[in-house]
């Protein structure tokens, strides 16, 4: 007990952490959840987008995250702090910002999205690199630091909302004014992040064997790599959850998926005491099952209306959003930590984010594109038929056999240790 209280980290530190999260997933909710409310009402005949705009210019953010993550978690790994790297993307992303406020063109500002998460999406496997080096108990501290990230995320929200729409007296959702609002926010996370420990390359102790060979020679390593991969495929069928319950006649869509945020904080809080009792791959399969049996819920609620027995179904695979999200990607996050040797986890966390939201999430996009396609609205049908009990099925199946598959495939290697957690030196700022 005694060893475990001395690893705790600081509460100033801890602080610091959860600021460098709330800030971190700020500044993308505050511009990117309404950028479909400007795109879709500047849509049309002589408008600055195309009908179809909408649809591919999703891919933004998984085109952002094919090579960048790696690349940036390859350079914390061997040649600069993480903290500078932070403050150097955030740069790169308020500029990007800044391209597509100005933009007077679809494909400006297509490329002003796609150059945005060249630089955004490495910055989250950046910054979790960073709590995973300085914190001392990664287990219990890692996934409260983390829900401050979902916390800033949905304050984004209401801030856009509520409070900007309480003030100004109208709707600034489907104006430029959030992508502005997230320009600032990017530049205080440049600041704020040069505020934190340094966290230089982890150099190999000369007195300790050489670790074997690179990450692709590390077996349990690519096997995970590859089940996360598939297990993120499902997860980009719920982007189609909105359409779904707008299509069915639910009353406030927006306002039901909201509560999938509220389990996602419920989880992330909880974490900590579940890691006590359970192992990750335990918490990683329940979250691969998680993604299964929300869709097989959402098959069941097709069957009825709104105001029916249907509702219940359709209500509780909102609310496993949380387990399913947090148990697959924060999960998945820590168990990579873990599977590599501490040189090489900045480039593991950015392998990760290439395979779960860059290679997954393209593949389940262009698989949901063929089904909606094909189930829900193809051409010359009218009215189109949304079938969608075989459209929730097919990823019900692709989750169910990922779930198989890491259950008989996976054994947890033994851990490469916990890298002692960096010695802190009082800042010269106030902490939060």
């Amino acid at each position: 007990m005694p060893d475990q209280l001395a690893r705790r980290s600081s509460p100033g530190l801890l602080a610091r952490l959860a600021a460098m999260m709330f800030v971190q997933y700020w500044a993308l909710g505050i511009w990117y959840v309404t950028v479909w409310n400007f795109i879709a009402a500047n849509t049309g005949d002589g408008a600055l987008f195309t009908p179809g705009f909408v649809g591919y210019s999703a891919s933004a953010s998984a085109i952002g995250s094919l090579v960048a993550p790696t690349l940036c978690g390859w350079l914390a790994d061997r040649f600069v702090s993480a903290k500078y790297l932070v403050a150097v993307l955030h740069v790169g992303a308020a500029l990007a910002l800044g391209g597509m406020y100005l933009a007077t063109s679809q494909t400006a500002f297509f490329v002003g999205m796609i150059a945005y998460f060249q630089v955004y999406s490495p910055s989250v496997a950046v910054t979790n690199t960073i709590a995973l080096r300085l914190l001392g108990d990664k287990d219990r501290e890692f996934p409260v630091v983390r829900l401050f990230g979902t916390v800033g995320w949905m304050g984004a929200g209401v801030f856009v909302g509520v409070v900007c729409r309480w003030y100004m007296d109208a709707s600034i959702e489907a104006t430029r004014a959030p992508i502005l609002m997230a320009l600032g926010s990017h530049i205080v996370m440049s600041l704020w992040s040069l505020t934190l420990p340094d966290t230089p390359p982890v150099r190999p102790d000369a007195t300790e064997p050489k670790p074997k060979g690179n990450l692709h020679r590390n077996r349990a390593f690519m096997l995970f790599l590859l089940v996360s991969l598939l297990a993120a495929i499902p997860s980009q069928a719920y982007n189609f959850a909105i359409i779904f319950l707008n299509q069915k006649g639910y009353l406030g869509p927006a306002a039901m998926l909201t509560m999938g945020q509220l389990t996602e904080a419920m989880c992330l809080f909880l974490m900590p005491f579940l890691l006590a009792r359970w192992r990750l791959k335990a918490l990683f399969l329940i979250g691969v099952l998680g993604w299964a049996t929300r869709y097989t819920l959402l098959a069941i609620g097709s069957f009825g209306a709104p105001d029916s027995w249907a509702a219940y179904p359709v209500t509780f695979a909102i609310l496993l959003h949380g387990p399913s999200y947090v148990f697959v990607y924060l999960a998945g996050q820590m168990y990579v930590d873990r599977l590599v040797h501490p040189t090489n986890r900045g480039a593991a966390q950015g392998l990760h984010a290439l395979a779960t939201g860059g290679i997954g999430h393209l593949l389940g996009a262009g698989l949901c594109g063929q089904m909606q396609a094909t189930l829900l609205t193809p051409t010359g049908v009218t009215p189109p038929p949304y079938n969608w009990v075989p459209f929730w099925l097919i990823p019900v199946g692709i989750g169910l056999s990922v779930a198989i598959l890491f259950a008989l495939t996976f054994f947890e290697r033994p851990h490469h240790g916990p890298v002692e957690p960096i010695a802190v030196e009082p800042s010269p700022l106030p902490e939060p």
